[in-house]
């Protein structure tokens, strides 16, 4: 394979007719390692349908640099799955338990680009903030229940910082032409296949949703897996939002370890808008939406940025705030309560909840602001 090259559809469905085996009457998975492992004296092309990273040089970053428009971003965080009481925000170097692992995994930003690219966890949720692109990856606990070597959230974190990178380069790559729906799903799919195998060579399991914004020219490109939320804000009012996507009554569409035999891009919502300066872009778990409905959120962007006129780091830390405390108040209603209440109540029961959701909380703020014309960064 070609250094920036990057899968195609027929060498993707090849890859996964391989994950699904038929015998005796059922379907057996058999792992990315068993797919790997077969290849061992096959072409390169063969050895690896995954991800190769070429060198991205500061020629190219600037040449690429040359979007509309660009984020002013703050973020905010609550790990109510972990021990730790703040954030854990460095490379993917400093993440994992498992150290043969962090030898697999690629330097986080390509040679050249964007310093302030940051990659956040906060128990099972993982962000990534810079000034292309903004992203939340919600890791669906329970995972850890299963052994030592189940981490949902290694599994979030390793995602997006791959996405991160790949999408990066597939910009670089295609350079004059702006990325379409189908490259965007193409990054994401290729991105899975190669986070599986990180975490299949280290015998590791985990799973997350998905929720990821990139810049490109004027445009905002979207896709989101589960039910982690993006909202475009303008003017004050909601003019774009996600749809919620759940397998079953109160669990999200997710991807992980778990879900090799389809493709995030056949799963994904995608969608894209285009930008105003000074529009508002939100993504965050559903540790936020699941504790505040959407005008709520609205609302306090809207007092605290243009009554207020607070930094959109404190904007970020007062939405954080008030997801906290509706999560600990036991009688408060919530968009939480207000899916288990309509359930059947032959399943869940005939009395109605009340109370907030207590769940790890990410949140990342953008305001869009003018890029310089020459494409550097203001």
């Amino acid at each position: 394979m070609k250094a920036g090259k990057v899968l195609h559809r027929p060498l993707i469905e090849k890859f996964l007719k391989y994950f699904t085996a038929q015998k005796n009457g059922y379907d057996q998975l058999l792992g990315a390692r068993s797919y790997f492992l077969s290849k061992k004296n096959k072409p390169e092309d063969e050895v690896n349908p995954y991800i190769q990273y070429p060198i991205v040089t500061k020629e190219q970053m600037k040449r690429v640099m040359t979007d509309k428009f660009k984020f002013n971003f703050a973020y905010s965080s609550f790990s109510f799955h972990s021990d730790q009481s703040e954030p854990m925000i460095h490379s993917l170097s400093d993440l994992t338990d498992p150290t043969e692992l962090t030898s697999l995994l690629p330097k986080r930003r390509p040679h050249g680009s964007p310093a302030d690219t940051l990659s956040i966890r906060a128990g099972d949720d993982a962000m990534l903030v810079s000034p292309t692109i903004l992203a939340v990856a919600d890791g669906v606990s329970g995972w850890e229940s299963k052994g030592a070597q189940c981490s949902s959230a290694i599994w979030s974190r390793s995602m997006l910082e791959t996405l991160s990178r790949l999408m990066t380069e597939y910009k670089v790559s295609h350079f004059p032409h702006d990325l379409k729906k189908r490259d965007i799903a193409q990054v994401l799919d290729d991105s899975y296949l190669h986070t599986s195998h990180l975490m299949d060579l280290q015998n590791m399991k985990g799973s997350s949703t998905l929720a990821l914004c990139m810049l490109i020219g004027d445009s905002l490109k979207m896709f989101s897996i589960g039910d982690s939320k993006i909202f475009v804000i303008r003017d004050g009012e909601l003019v774009k939002t996600n749809e919620e996507q759940m397998i079953s009554d109160l669990c999200p569409q997710q991807i992980g370890t778990q879900t090799l035999t389809k493709l995030p891009s056949d799963i994904a919502w995608l969608d894209s808008i285009k930008l105003q300066e000074n529009d508002i872009v939100i993504v965050c778990s559903d540790g936020i939406s699941d504790n505040l409905y959407e005008w709520e959120i609205v609302h306090y962007l809207d007092e605290s940025l243009n009554i207020k006129k607070e930094s959109l780091k404190n904007v970020a830390n007062r939405i954080l705030l008030k997801s906290k405390e509706i999560a600990f108040d036991d009688y408060a209603y919530t968009p939480y309560d207000e899916k288990v209440n309509a359930l059947p109540k032959k399943s869940y029961g005939k009395n109605t909840i009340t109370g907030g959701k207590l769940d790890d909380m990410t949140i990342c703020i953008a305001k869009v602001v003018p890029n310089k014309k020459d494409g550097t960064r203001n």
